[in-house]
């Protein structure tokens, strides 16, 4: 899953400042499945998770004490590579081209079945931030069975936020 190019370095983060645009954003895949297996999706996305939670292990916050009650699925997640320059559209259109046709059965199977694959991006901006995605990118993503979370943060820290967030329980 990895975007980079020989030509431009991958970062975990990207800043867009075209025109009017001042906006950084910053990406993750999250999926979600009652049955399955984290391992298979790792193996299909060849990336390793930042996180995986199994269906039945009991809950716990990111500091690892424990929570009540048990994950009723399985959930797995990993940050992604972003194309230094590239805009939040153009790698919305890199997810789904060459690089990501290996896994596009299974995170269309995930889709069906009663799981999710969400990439979820979170946009910092101080101000104008204006984007649009194409209907040919929403359609690739849509026949993927890819959904997109785009979280806005206006006057923020990357830093600061990006580390408030990894703090969210997986809805």
């Amino acid at each position: 899953f990895c975007l980079a190019t020989h030509d431009m370095p991958a970062r975990s983060e990207s800043r867009v400042t075209a025109g009017l645009n001042d906006y950084r954003f910053v990406a993750s895949l999250h999926v979600q499945h009652p049955s399955i297996d984290p391992a298979d999706v790792t193996a299909a996305l060849k990336q390793e998770p930042n996180s995986v939670k199994r269906r039945g292990e009991k809950r716990r916050r990111p500091d690892g004490s424990l929570l009540t009650g048990n994950y009723d699925e399985n959930h797995w997640s990993a940050d992604l590579e972003i194309v230094a320059g590239h805009d939040l559209p153009k790698f919305l259109h890199n997810l789904t081209d060459a690089q990501m046709r290996h896994a596009m059965d299974l995170t269309r199977r995930i889709d069906d079945t009663g799981g999710s694959v969400t990439v979820f991006i979170g946009v910092f901006a101080d101000r104008l931030c204006d984007f649009e995605i194409p209907a040919s990118t929403l359609r690739r993503l849509g026949n993927a069975g890819i959904s997109v979370r785009l979280d806005y943060y206006g006057n923020a820290d990357t830093s600061e936020t990006a580390e408030q967030t990894d703090e969210r329980e997986p809805e």
